[in-house]
């Protein structure tokens, strides 16, 4: 009675009641081993890209690798085998494929040529879904394919780069993007069609961020993409990638990608100039603030915030949280005019967190600093 009692709440609770008892087979072969056992059994293998460091890795492991259905049919139709990126013969593997991302799964034919690719952690259902397209023509050999018969076209080569950002092969879509915009023409590259390379979008942080060539091109010929865009659309890339330059030089996110460079600040500054955002004169502050930042001159960025935070947008606003980290990072700083800038910002904001940040700084440093 008590069994039947069990059964039945864990049916009520949608667990079943068969045992998940077993697990997909990894093989201990190197991938050259793997490759001939792949040529004389007449099957693919599947590789399991990771590293000890990754958490997903470890859940899809526990959690998906340990399903029956995913069991049986990986033991059934592939050569399994596992290889840490950072280890043995893992970081040669990891160029040979591109491998930029944890966890990713390779499903290779004999010759080890990439019959599917996948990124990332995953459901069951999305796991075998992308195992099935390995024993077919995925989108990833479909594609890979074209691009070796040398398609070049641009509809191609925009699916290709899409496609590649999709399995985290970063350095391979900035490649591709250098590729393609040396067979587009000036009024080829402004087209709404390829927005999404300059664009604020998903792939914004791997193809238009502040140091990649497609933003430094979209800043010297703005005016060729509002004909071809909306004004709104380009003025809120301009700002959001000028903002994110005075937010990272504050937080110490931009010295650990490129050195502080005073010059290069001043082509910031030329840059806005010549733009027509509606917040031209904010961002030029910004970059003021930022250069302040960068010559760690703390009194100089807290005084331009007091005299100018009034004027920003909400948006811009949001480097304060950023000024908070620079200045805990100046040792000993214990925030002489954090009343004024507290108050102005409570005057000024509608962004209830900034407000509470500050206001609780106040409360903490005020009588400090007096």
């Amino acid at each position: 009675m008590k069994k039947l009692m069990i059964v039945a709440l864990m049916l009520v609770l949608g667990i079943s009641a068969k045992a998940q008892n077993r697990a997909i087979n990894f093989e201990k072969l190197t991938f050259q081993e793997a490759l001939l056992k792949s040529k004389k059994e007449n099957k693919p293998i599947f590789v399991d890209c990771y590293t000890t460091w990754c958490i997903p890795c470890k859940r899809m492991e526990a959690d998906v690798f340990t399903l029956d259905s995913v069991a049986d049919f990986h033991n059934q139709n592939f050569i399994n085998i596992k290889v840490d990126m950072e280890k043995g013969e893992g970081p040669d593997l990891r160029k040979t494929y591109t491998v930029e991302a944890y966890p990713s799964y390779l499903i290779v034919d004999a010759d080890g040529k990439v019959k599917n690719k996948y990124v990332g952690g995953m459901a069951a259902k999305d796991f075998l879904a992308n195992a099935r397209k390995g024993l077919g023509t995925s989108e990833e050999a479909r594609l890979n394919a074209l691009y070796e018969k040398g398609d070049r076209s641009p509809e191609f080569m925009r699916n290709y780069i899409k496609h590649k950002v999709k399995v985290m092969e970063i350095s391979k879509a900035k490649a591709l993007n250098v590729e393609l915009m040396g067979l587009l023409t000036p009024e080829q590259k402004a087209t709404p069609e390829n927005w999404f390379l300059f664009g604020q979008n998903r792939y914004t942080m791997y193809l238009s961020d502040l140091f990649s060539p497609n933003f430094k091109y979209l800043a010297d010929h703005w005016k060729d993409f509002v004909t071809k865009n909306t004004k709104d659309t380009v003025d809120k890339k301009l700002s959001s990638v000028y903002r994110q330059i005075a937010s990272w030089t504050l937080n110490g996110f931009y010295v650990k990608v490129k050195p502080y460079d005073k010059a290069t600040y001043e082509m910031y500054k030329a840059q806005i100039k010549k733009t027509e955002t509606p917040d031209k004169k904010q961002l030029l502050v910004m970059m003021d603030i930022a250069m302040a930042a960068g010559d760690k001159n703390i009194d100089k960025v807290t005084d331009l915030f007091l005299k100018h935070l009034g004027s920003f947008s909400e948006d811009n606003r949001r480097i304060l949280f950023d000024y908070v980290t620079f200045a805990t990072s100046i040792k000993g700083y214990n925030y002489p005019k954090i009343a004024a800038l507290s108050d102005e910002i409570e005057r000024t904001s509608t962004n209830p967190f900034l407000v509470r940040q500050f206001k609780s700084m106040k409360e903490r440093y005020a009588k400090k600093a007096n």
